[in-house]
């Protein structure tokens, strides 16, 4: 079994070690030798503790990249949030496929999970784990805790009313992912008493809805308008605002188009701006891109881990690939590949390319980063071979000159959670959907334009519809944790009006059932025994 969340606040948040936060990576501290109130006593200590609450997110212990791991009785290679992210938001939709059944892999690229899949477990341990880092970082942080340490400095206590705000964003985040995930599950916050005997009660959809949104709001006037790379700032809170706007109709059955546009004009006015080059976005100095807004960081030296971006660009790697490419890695695991509906959103994608040139996808639209060389487009057996499908080269261990990254088997490149180019997306359905054509057409050409090499992707009003807006959206965002999201806001998720290959366990595809748009919460969910035991949950 997991590590029960209430257990956490005590032992694992006394660790600082290997942030992904640039700067934070404060060094460890031996839980055995201090107590929280002694970490607490020095002012010093409160960026690294933060500093937990963010690695959580994108490592997955505490030494990398095995050995002291977060959570108990789960394969640690495996529960890195953004490893687990994957699984449930692309591994199970038209954009990936792979050989692996590990831990329930198979039934979540066939469609044919249930309560008991593994992956489906450490996602929902992994969500609440940062909740329970955040919460305790919260009630150590008060006014009064502050004045009990004698901690009145100015300067201080406004960093600490910054770090609180961020603190209180990832809880935010953890919880919307945790709506769209699961739905219906148990709440708890710093306001709640840490006691081993205490069990959360479950929130309403709409209930954690408003929650989200209303703590959004008001970090939205904390958080500064500009922070330290990696941390999220005012910019942020708007991102996430117009996600949860744009999927409110799903959520609480009430569209709110409007504020999605809002919210998404709120990003696009910010400081932010597009890279100049789209595959500048996903190498190893990716850090000077001016349109991430919030990153996970990593390194290859500082934070190892099978999780994170060494997982994107090792598990999309293999074969020949590394005689045509340079990817900064000595070798790849060959596992994950995209399924052809994926390759077919590309007008280039039926084209003869010439199997001497690796990077043939490239001369039209910049995003179809595919390899085919050997490969075959169709997957006509699981497991099947890495060459059933073709590679996917979107993430890279290299620098725009090609220097390879500080290590050959784990990578420096960050993982992007929010980019400015999604919030021109977003605009663009919410303008669409309330009637305003052509503000819609001019942020979609906007980022196609980038996508063309600032060149002729531009499309026309009689181009732009929903469907051609949920495509450009994979086309721009694939692999970026959002596609099952998008797919069960079109209505497209379940049901046999899109299929995909092994949608429902077939080679071409069929409806699996509705009750897939909310995936079943784990079967041991501390709300849903009748005969709960202290054991029962995580």
């Amino acid at each position: 079994m997991m590590k029960r969340l209430y257990i956490l606040p005590f032992i694992l948040l006394l660790f600082t070690a290997g942030s992904c936060v640039n700067d934070l990576d404060t060094a460890p501290i031996d839980p055995n030798m201090v107590t929280g109130e002694q970490i607490y006593s020095n002012p010093a200590n409160y960026k690294g503790v933060l500093a937990k609450c963010y690695a959580a997110l994108c490592l997955s212990g505490q030494e990398g990249p095995t050995g002291d791991p977060d959570m108990g009785n789960f394969d640690e290679g495996y529960s890195s949030f953004i490893r687990l992210a994957f699984y449930i938001q692309i591994l199970t939709t038209d954009e990936a496929i792979m050989g692996s059944q590990t831990n329930g892999l198979r039934q979540l690229a066939t469609n044919t999970w249930d309560p008991n899949t593994a992956i489906l477990n450490g996602y929902y341990a992994r969500l609440y784990q940062i909740i329970g880092y955040t919460n305790e970082f919260l009630r150590q942080t008060t006014e009064s805790k502050l004045a009990e340490r004698g901690h009145t400095d100015p300067d201080f206590k406004q960093q600490v009313n910054y770090f609180r705000a961020e603190a209180r964003f990832l809880r935010a985040y953890s919880y919307w992912v945790l709506l769209d995930t699961y739905g219906k599950v148990p709440f708890v916050t710093d306001a709640d008493k840490l006691d081993p005997q205490f069990l959360p009660k479950q929130i309403s959809r709409t209930d954690l809805y408003a929650y989200v949104e209303n703590e959004l709001k008001e970090i939205e006037t904390t958080l500064p308008t500009s922070n330290e790379y990696g941390r999220v700032d005012k910019t942020a809170a708007d991102f996430l605002l117009s996600r949860l706007y744009l999927n409110a109709q799903v959520y609480t059955g009430s569209p709110q188009w409007t504020k999605a546009a809002e919210y998404s004009e709120k990003v696009i006015g910010s400081h932010y701006s597009l890279s100049p080059k789209y595959l500048y976005n996903f190498l190893a100095d990716n850090n000077t891109s001016p349109e991430i807004i919030w990153s996970l960081n990593m390194d290859g030296i500082h934070s190892k881990t099978y999780g994170g971006t060494t997982f994107f660009v090792l598990a999309q790697t293999g074969g020949t690939m590394l005689t045509y490419l340079n990817m900064g890695i000595a070798g790849g695991w060959g596992n994950i590949r995209v399924r052809p509906e994926f390759v077919n959103k590309f007008q280039a994608a039926d084209q003869n390319f010439s199997t001497s040139d690796p990077n043939a996808f490239t001369k039209n639209d910049s995003r179809a980063l595919f390899f085919n060389i050997g490969h075959k487009k169709d997957i006509a057996a699981l497991p099947g071979t890495f060459q059933d499908g073709y590679a996917f080269t979107k993430w890279r261990n290299v620098t725009k000159t090609g220097t390879a990254g500080s290590d050959a088997a784990y990578v420096d490149t960050d993982f992007p959670m929010f980019r400015l180019s999604e919030a021109y997306l977003t605009a663009a359905e919410a303008y669409l959907r309330t009637g305003n054509t052509s503000t819609a057409l001019n942020y979609v050409n906007i980022v196609r334009n980038r996508a063309y090499n600032n060149g002729n992707g531009a499309i026309t009003s009689s181009d732009l519809n929903l469907n051609f807006i949920l495509d450009e959206r994979s086309r721009e965002l694939s692999w970026e944790l959002v596609r099952r999201t998008d797919l069960i806001r079109f209505n497209k998720f379940t049901g046999a009006d899109y299929t995909w290959s092994w949608k429902g366990n077939t080679q071409t595809g069929k409806g699996i059932a509705e009750k897939y748009n909310i995936f079943p919460l784990p079967s041991a969910d501390i709300t849903a025994n009748p005969n709960l035991k202290q054991n029962d949950g995580y």
